[in-house]
């Protein structure tokens, strides 16, 4: 299960710790920086399913880790930017488009579906995390751990 993170000025920071729900996403382009597996940094996000490409919506949710692929530091959500709907990386400027996932490929020929890098020198997509809805809480499918810790 998600829980969020603690990322101070955000509308879920005096949620910190708590698990995420569906029903705190109640509009689209509402997003959070949340914790998966207790320690992978990641972004959930309620999207416009109409503009998404290249992957499905869970409940209109998507999530991607939020370790950017340039070198490791934490990307987020409308937190630097939050007129535009991009998880973004303020160490070095790397911007991901969440609303187009595109197939990656990791230096060891691994692929992965991700946010499609379209600014700054992330060299590799934000990993997208499937997630699914139980009793109305966001929680993240475990599939391939590698991708997710992955940068540089």
């Amino acid at each position: 299960v998600f829980k969020y993170g603690p990322e101070r000025g955000a509308w879920y920071s005096d949620r910190a710790g708590t698990e995420v729900k569906v029903e705190d996403f109640d509009q689209v382009g509402k997003g959070a920086g949340v914790l998966w597996r207790g320690s992978i940094p990641a972004i959930v996000i309620r999207v416009d399913e109409t503009k998404l490409q290249g992957a499905k919506a869970t409940n209109g949710l998507i999530a991607f880790a939020s370790v950017c692929t340039h070198l490791c530091c934490i990307a987020t959500w409308h937190l630097d930017r939050p007129s535009e709907d991009v998880i973004f990386c303020r160490c070095h400027d790397g911007v991901f488009d969440p609303y187009s996932v595109v197939k990656d490929t990791m230096q060891d020929g691994t692929e992965y579906l991700g946010a499609k890098v379209v600014a700054g020198p992330p060299p590799r997509a934000a990993p997208l995390i499937s997630i699914e809805i139980k009793d109305g809480k966001v929680a993240g499918i475990s599939e391939n751990l590698d991708i997710y810790g992955y940068c540089g």
